[in-house]
């Protein structure tokens, strides 16, 4: 199965050509050999130029046996030429860019090149970083926190577990990247604000991939994000949970949605979506000096209940947009989608306005980002497909994959080992933007190549994307048999 292929990452320009190693090094050969490039990107795309990925192709990975370097085999899109740029980690353990080679006609040579002399000088000579290091020192997720009396179950587990070593070793890598602005964060995630402090990181890793330059040096909003020479501004935000040390551990399968699902989906789940927005909607942080003028984003996920993600995406453009999709039958008998106006959230005494987007002074958001895979799993898949973890665990997902298109009509089942070398899996993959039709400064699209985009129409949903993962989970199977568990809190 392969999910998701976008356009804005660095990609191979010979398909497959280091995937048949499924998480290995390939054979050795003078002083480097090949590595998969899942690996070489969780290791070098956090210190990685911004523009790279527009700028350059990847052809091919190699490391050292001990990865004290490693070297990307690149093509230069403008000339057609090849050249390697060697990585190596930095006094805070950060793999940074420090040499460079000169231009060659072909990968073949650069690649003999990495074997000969170019290589051979890298094996050889300390690794020396001419530039200026980035200005931030990064964090230490799993360093004790001061002021932490009760620890999040889910993070005792993620620092403990043998289950969940690859998201742990991924995420130390990540970390040294990772700016610490206010201070708290690193006791925030270790307590009550697990699954948001998560959501960040995940946010984080998504927008590098996509070949955002990140600036945080702002209080608020939450990312500034540049490129091609445009500027977005997104806040993070979620549903939380009643008690936030529960909601992101749950035992066993995950739980099924509410009996009363449809009606549950119309209001109680639309009030929780609106409760966040409308928060986030009244701080107006666009009204600040630096985000004036530039489109405003207000990313959003849902932790209200263990694997609630699930299923609780069907309410959010109900909510946004006040525009209800209904499925029925044509003349001949096949399922088609109709859309018709919503009307307002109600529970008990609290009636919540349907159509945020024609809130006073939504005009304000652009759009707002929507993805159910800011989890912990998805930082173990992607750890587990760079060969991080423990090798006798093996990761399974399985869910539905969806049409964008077609809406919601179209759902298909998939179930795939993570470590297939078939399986594809980015950090955008899960990401959906929906514009705000009325925005003053509306999103440009193309910046979120590979991104589902949902706009509305003539009163209809369009969407426009790849085959996307709608939700899905992620099984983990022990080939020891370990006793499993969750560890008490700390």
């Amino acid at each position: 199965m392969k999910v998701n292929r976008g356009a804005a990452r660095m990609t191979t320009a010979n398909p497959g050509v280091n995937d048949h190693l499924d998480g290995e090094l390939g054979p050795i050969s003078g002083h480097f050999r090949l590595m998969t490039l899942a690996r070489f990107e969780a290791l070098t795309l956090w210190g990685r130029p911004a523009g790279m990925e527009e700028d350059c192709r990847l052809e091919s990975a190699w490391a050292t046996v001990d990865e004290r370097i490693l070297a990307a085999i690149l093509h230069l899109n403008a000339t057609r030429e090849f050249f390697c740029v060697a990585f190596a980690r930095d006094q805070q353990g950060r793999y940074r860019g420090f040499e460079r080679s000169v231009m060659y006609p072909s990968p073949r040579a650069a690649a003999a090149a990495l074997q000969r002399d170019f290589g051979q000088s890298l094996a050889q000579t300390p690794p020396v970083h001419v530039e200026a290091p980035p200005p931030s020192r990064g964090v230490d997720l799993f360093a004790p926190a001061a002021g932490a009396t009760r620890l999040h179950d889910a993070f005792v587990f993620v620092r403990d577990s043998f289950e969940q070593a690859a998201a742990r070793e991924i995420l130390q890598e990540i970390a040294r990247w990772f700016p610490n602005q206010d201070g708290h964060f690193v006791k925030e995630f270790q307590t009550a604000g697990y699954s948001a402090r998560t959501w960040e990181l995940y946010l984080w890793c998504a927008f590098r991939a996509l070949g955002f330059e990140i600036d945080q040096s702002y209080a608020a909003p939450d990312f500034g994000l540049s490129k091609r020479k445009a500027r977005i501004f997104v806040e993070a935000t979620t549903v939380s949970a009643r008690d936030p040390y529960v909601a992101a551990m749950a035992a066993g399968p995950p739980p099924d949605p509410p009996s009363r699902i449809d009606d549950y989906i119309d209001h109680d789940m639309a009030q929780k979506f609106g409760s966040p927005l409308y928060s986030k909607l009244k701080r107006a942080d666009w009204e600040k000096p630096h985000v004036s003028g530039h489109p405003f984003v207000l990313a959003l996920a849902d932790f209200h209940a263990p694997a609630s993600m699930r299923w609780s995406y069907r309410a959010l453009p109900q909510y946004l947009y006040g525009l209800k999709a209904i499925t029925t039958a044509d003349a001949e008998n096949r399922l088609i989608e109709i859309f018709m106006p919503g009307e307002d959230h109600v529970v008990g005494d609290k009636r919540v306005p349907t159509d945020f987007f024609s809130q006073p002074g939504a005009e304000n958001v652009s759009a707002v980002l929507f993805s159910n895979a800011g989890t912990i799993s998805k930082f173990n898949r992607m750890g587990a497909r760079a060969g991080f973890g423990d090798a006798w665990v093996s990761l399974v997902r399985s869910g539905m994959l969806t049409d964008p298109e077609a809406w919601e009509i179209t759902e298909t089942p998939f179930k795939a080992d993570v470590e297939d070398p078939g399986y594809q899996e980015t950090w955008w993959d899960e990401i959906t933007l929906y514009h705000n039709p009325k925005a003053l400064h509306p999103v440009d699209a193309s910046l979120f190549t590979g991104v589902t985009h949902v706009h509305v129409v003539d009163g209809q949903y369009t969407a426009t994307g790849p085959t996307r993962v709608q939700w899905s989970q992620t099984t983990l199977i022990d080939f020891l048999g370990r006793k499993k568990g969750h560890p008490a809190s700390g």
